[in-house]
């Protein structure tokens, strides 16, 4: 995959340059596009974590059982039991350390939903993550903003 893009970025700087396109113009062109690339990620995070903070009140805590960590898929789950039903963290399950973070059958505060049949629920460690993912987005909205401006000033 990557071989391919790397091929293709070539194989359109070779024939820009045959056209009489020049140096200057392709690199300026490239750093913009990979500007805008950082700032397309930039915005991702900052609206992740926006839209994860505006659900937040739309939560409840609860006790929940520590069960497992669930390690189908891309990336490994904690899996809690409240009552009944069992929840899985929305956020991966944290590696290092996980003998220590996850203690079978020990109870841990959790978030699930007021409303709706989703199974995930928040635990203490999602909830460090989207604090300090929220403190992170602030930021990027000031480099985002200053960076713009900063683009802008010599356009």
């Amino acid at each position: 995959m990557i071989i391919e893009i790397i091929l293709t970025v070539v194989i359109v700087i070779a024939v820009l340059l045959l056209i009489g396109v020049s140096v200057q113009t392709i690199v300026s062109s490239a750093v913009m596009i990979l500007l805008g690339l950082v700032a397309l990620a930039m915005l991702s995070i900052i609206l992740f974590f926006f839209l994860t903070d505006l659900f937040l009140p739309f939560r409840k805590p609860v006790k929940g059982r520590f069960l497992r960590v669930d390690e189908e898929g891309r990336m490994d789950h904690a899996v809690y039991q409240v009552g009944e039903q069992e929840y899985t963290c929305s956020f991966p399950a944290e590696s290092f350390g996980r003998k220590r973070i996850y203690q079978e059958n020990q109870e841990y505060l959790l978030l699930i939903p007021r409303f709706g049949n989703r199974k995930t629920a928040y635990d203490r460690h999602s909830l460090v993550t989207i604090a300090i993912g929220t403190v992170v987005s602030v930021l990027l909205v000031f480099v985002l903003t200053f960076g713009i401006a900063y683009i802008r000033s010599y356009l």
